[in-house]
């Protein structure tokens, strides 16, 4: 008994010891990793000469997310973020800068970008290129949304084993028709428009003729954006890139499977570089080198933070508000613009007494009462006097032009897909398995219409009429919007209206934007309205947590990461993710929608 207590009392001592020692163990590491992490963002000077290396990581975004505690630790590699005005502005103010004389491009962790994301940084890289100073694109293998950007360099190099991925344009979903009948479920289909593909997954198995024009013509149009500025950068004849890629195969058997010498031989790339190498070719393009001769680069980061400026509090201040993703009541998230979040947006604006507001909008729409209540504060703020102006990103339609429609302005990319004004619902039930599985649903009701939106039973004909009166009513609403504000009737918008998607480019020739051009011109175009000739701007996004700034200094203090093997695999079933998100965010009280699918593809 004795040798029992002993061990015993061991045991809780060394229960004790961990219960103590482990928690201190954590705090000790925190506390070290938190000094290292702000030791590393304490500013230094920038060294007089070292090349500017643009190698942003995550997806390219008009404005942070706030996000979870977890999320934010694990925000290095899952979900991680740059601003895209952050590359823009670092790439000009570059150009004037003396201490930079060049620039790497590194694209290898960049998600995407999209062609009109693209267009916007090769606006800046030509500022830049202007100057005189020289672009070097680096990369083991450039997807085709970096080679769009790699393609404005003056230097391209490849690793001898690399390749790029230029495949063209296009658009495949998934039909579901066959699919629903076979596992007994029912999608009941209400729309106005007949072009709102939204819907057509559900009713078909392939892509009606009508979408199928309507698709070629907007995508022939991005492509054609995205192959002119790679034959301008590359100084190939209007065609190449189209002609390279129908003759790929060919191409390939010539140089006996060697990827990466089709491309040089064809002038996609200056030159084929193993590591050593590369990193030589760099630093003598580049001139610049620290004390060990090593090449000198300063990262996106680290400059971002040395040329950023406080607001002068005497000019005149104008607001950029950015709406990014899938309309949504409530509070904004990683892929969700909440209304509730960009209403507090722009009373925050308001409130800083701005004299014109710039809508960033990137968003194929969403949820109609979303939708509806960001557009009714615009006008709200519109008429008392404040300008307000849209400059459209990648995407703005449907729910995205909603809200446009009560701006002063409207400025777009070329290749910004935008239009899709329709309206539409869906409503699934699943009285076939029940019917499959044996089951009834049976019962009593004081009305005709009590129990009629039960899934388990059949959608009777009086739910029928009022869902499709919901969806005309709101589609008729949708076609006055966009006629009042646009100087058009109501039958000159509904031709170009009913679901039918547009570039940028086609939607000015209809009349749906006013100009073309990006943010810079939407901005510019704000002051001359607000009567400014000199001003300040500012955007006013989501307010992010200092202890969110935290734990991603964490997080890249720790090496946070997700195993590789779930990395591979989150690859993998992310386009299938993506979509089942989107329709996990349909959250609209009626059910109600004004969405663009096709706008959730990067082109």
């Amino acid at each position: 008994m004795d040798l029992l207590k002993a061990i015993w009392r061991i045991l809780a001592g060394i229960s004790k010891a961990i219960t103590v020692l482990v928690p201190l163990v954590f705090f000790v590491v925190f506390i070290v990793v938190l000094s290292v992490s702000v030791s590393e963002n304490v500013p230094e000077p920038l060294p007089q000469r070292a090349a500017l290396l643009i190698a942003p990581e995550g997806r390219l975004v008009e404005d942070r997310t706030a996000r979870e505690p977890i999320d934010a630790l694990l925000a290095n590699d899952l979900g991680s973020e740059t601003l895209l005005q952050t590359v823009i502005s670092s790439i000009e103010a570059a150009a004037s800068d003396d201490r930079i004389t060049a620039i790497v491009l590194d694209l290898e962790s960049l998600d995407g970008p999209s062609t009109s994301q693209s267009v916007e940084i090769i606006k800046a890289l030509h500022l830049f290129s202007e100057v005189g100073k020289p672009i070097v694109a680096v990369g083991d293998y450039f997807t085709q949304s970096h080679y769009l950007l790699a393609s404005q360099a003056d230097h391209v190099f490849l690793h001898p084993e690399g390749g790029v991925s230029l495949m063209g344009f296009g658009v495949y979903r998934t039909y579901l028709r066959q699919f629903l009948e076979n596992i007994k479920v029912k999608f009941h289909v209400f729309r106005a428009g007949e072009n709102k593909s939204a819907v057509e997954p559900y009713l078909r198995d392939d892509m009606s003729p009508q979408e199928r024009e309507v698709v070629g013509q907007w995508l022939n149009s991005l492509w054609g954006d995205y192959t002119e500025l790679v034959e301008k950068g590359r100084n190939m004849e209007p065609g190449s890139v189209t002609a390279f890629i129908n003759d790929f195969p060919a191409r390939l058997e010539a140089t006996e499977g060697d990827l990466a010498r089709v491309f040089l031989d064809a002038g996609f790339v200056d030159g084929l570089l193993y590591d050593d190498e590369l990193e030589d070719k760099v630093a003598t393009l580049v001139d610049a080198f620290d004390e060990e001769g090593d090449i000198e680069l300063v990262s996106l980061r680290r400059y971002a933070s040395d040329i950023r400026e406080p607001i002068d509090a005497d000019q005149p201040l104008l607001a950029v508000i950015p709406i990014e993703g899938t309309l949504m009541p409530g509070e904004s998230m990683q892929g969700v613009a909440g209304s509730d979040s960009i209403v507090e947006q722009l009373e925050r604006a308001v409130d800083a007494d701005v004299a014109a507001i710039v809508l960033r909008i990137n968003s194929g729409g969403g949820s109609v009462f979303a939708s509806e209540v960001i557009r009714a504060k615009v006008e709200a703020i519109s008429g008392d006097g404040i300008p307000i102006v849209v400059s459209m990103a990648g995407a703005a339609a449907s729910g995205g032009y909603w809200i446009a429609a009560a701006a002063d302005e409207i400025w777009a990319l070329p290749s910004t897909i935008t239009g899709s004004i329709g309206a539409f619902s869906l409503f699934p039930t699943i009285e076939g398995v029940f019917d499959y599985a044996g089951a009834t649903v049976d019962g009593v009701g004081t009305t005709a219409m009590a129990g009629s939106f039960d899934p388990a039973r059949p959608l009777d004909e009086q739910s029928e009429r009022i869902l499709q009166a919901i969806i005309d009513g709101t589609y008729r609403e949708f076609l006055s919007l966009v006629a009042s504000s646009r100087g058009m009737t109501i039958d000159e918008v509904d031709a170009i209206a009913g679901g039918k998607v547009w570039s940028g480019r086609q939607a000015k020739e209809n009349g749906l934007v006013d100009k073309l051009g990006g943010l810079d011109d939407a901005i510019a175009s704000a002051a001359d309205l607000a009567q400014l000739e000199t001003f300040e701007w500012r955007r006013f996004g989501q307010s992010i947590s200092p202890q969110q700034l935290l734990l991603e200094e964490l997080g890249k203090g720790f090496g946070v990461s997700v195993p590789a093997s779930l990395s591979a695999v989150m690859t993998w079933v992310k386009p299938l993710y993506d979509q089942h998100s989107i329709m996990m965010q349909l959250n609209d009280p009626k059910h109600v929608y004004l969405h663009c699918f096709d706008c959730s593809y990067a082109y």
